[in-house]
């Protein structure tokens, strides 16, 4: 990866804790940190992973600090992290909100999307993810930057300060199948502008993008209707929905949006009119388009929640719900070797998640308030468990409504 120094000389950062070596060691801090990382809850580039972490690119220290001693998941860190690693994070952080996050997959020989807008003057942060199993390498002929090499099934990234007048540059895979695509990033002012924690705009930087208004779905669709569409959402185009919106259609910062209960009008509409989506339009029939909306649909009728297990931990380890919200639960194992989860909220039956893998399961919180547990019972940690209260002291569900 390439890191590019950073002044901070009008922040409340002293000049000589923003230098390069002090953005890299809290970037550092931030992947290892108590052995899971920020990254563990707020992404791998700190935007945000919906349903555990909020969006955290511009983030300043005090900020920080205040989570550190108010926010229950992350009390833990009061005996794992220092003062000076918090503030190389602070550091890392008020550089990541300087960056525009821009990403691309590479899956195929393809790039997606293959197509994005920069605004003049624009300092970008390309993460590229590679979904082969195999290494990568990336290049460009214009864009003056070093070849970069993604390992096979993760990612790395590039910064890259886009020039003042406008242009198209492009970026190749050289060892790919397929060699003759690549990723056009557009110089163009008609792209929007990215507002940076220098530029006064802390508030602006540090807060996730919006997600979509609220739509109406379509009426209740069949289980086998909805299963074709979860089947679709995967593999659509050979690289599905998901490599753009998140496996859960929440989004994925610097490619897709929130598609949670998105609407068979709007995804014809995107097929459409969104330039990356309209190599769908001679893949998908009409009956698969409502098949995904279906999909779509029941997404939209279930809050996303997310933990994530590492260690014998989760993170968040208590999480929060109104009587009779209908959830899509989701457990990310972030750990080497696979576990095996039980619980109420699980059914009868355990279920056993892969080594760096996801497991879902739906439920509907009961009427009435209590506690349920899921425990990890091959986990270090044998103990730890996740507790789910359903109270009426937590917030309403919109079904549907963007939530």
């Amino acid at each position: 990866m390439v890191l590019a120094a950073v002044w901070l000389a009008n922040t409340p950062l002293a000049a000589a804790q923003t230098t390069e070596e002090m953005i890299k060691a809290g970037e550092k801090v931030f992947r290892t940190v108590a052995e899971i990382g920020c990254a563990s809850c707020h992404g791998d580039y700190a935007e945000g992973d919906k349903g555990i972490g909020p969006y955290n690119r511009g983030v300043g220290e005090e900020k920080i600090r205040a989570a550190i001693n108010s926010i229950e998941a992350m009390e833990f860190l009061k005996e794992e992290i220092h003062d000076r690693e918090i503030k190389q994070i602070a550091a890392y952080y008020y550089w990541l909100g300087e960056l525009q996050l821009v990403k691309t997959l590479a899956k195929r020989g393809r790039f997606i999307p293959d197509s994005v807008q920069v605004y003049p003057g624009t300092k970008i942060q390309l993460v590229i993810n590679n979904s082969s199993p195999f290494p990568r390498s990336f290049a460009s002929g214009n864009m003056g930057i070093k070849p970069l090499t993604v390992p096979g099934r993760e990612s790395s990234y590039f910064v890259w300060d886009a020039p003042q007048e406008e242009r198209v540059f492009t970026l190749s895979c050289t060892n790919c199948r397929i060699k003759d695509q690549a990723l056009s990033i557009e110089i163009t002012k008609s792209a929007r502008k990215h507002f940076s924690p220098s530029a006064g705009k802390v508030a602006a930087a540090a807060k996730a993008p919006a997600k979509v208004a609220a739509v109406r779905p379509p009426v209740i669709a069949d289980r086998q209707a909805i299963e074709l569409g979860r089947e679709l959402f995967l593999t659509a185009g050979e690289v599905g929905c998901v490599a753009c919106h998140g496996p859960y259609a929440e989004g994925d910062v610097g490619i897709g949006p929130y598609n949670r209960g998105f609407s068979e009008s709007k995804i014809r509409r995107a097929i459409a009119k969104v330039p990356v989506m309209r190599f769908l339009a001679g893949k998908l029939s009409d009956k698969q388009i409502k098949q995904v909306a279906s999909y779509y649909h029941w997404l939209g009728g279930h809050k996303l929640v997310k933990t994530v297990t590492v260690g014998g931990r989760f993170f968040p380890a208590r999480i929060e719900l109104h009587p009779g919200t209908p959830i899509q639960l989701v457990i990310a194992n972030r750990d080497r070797k696979s576990h095996e989860f039980k619980g109420p909220v699980l059914g009868a039956v355990p279920i056993r998640i892969d080594a760096r893998d996801a497991g879902t399961v739906a439920w509907v919180a009961p009427a009435t308030e209590g506690h349920f547990t899921i425990g990890c019972s091959d986990c270090s940690g044998k103990s730890a468990k996740l507790t789910i209260e359903v109270t009426k002291k937590a917030g309403k569900f919109v079904p549907n409504g963007g939530n």
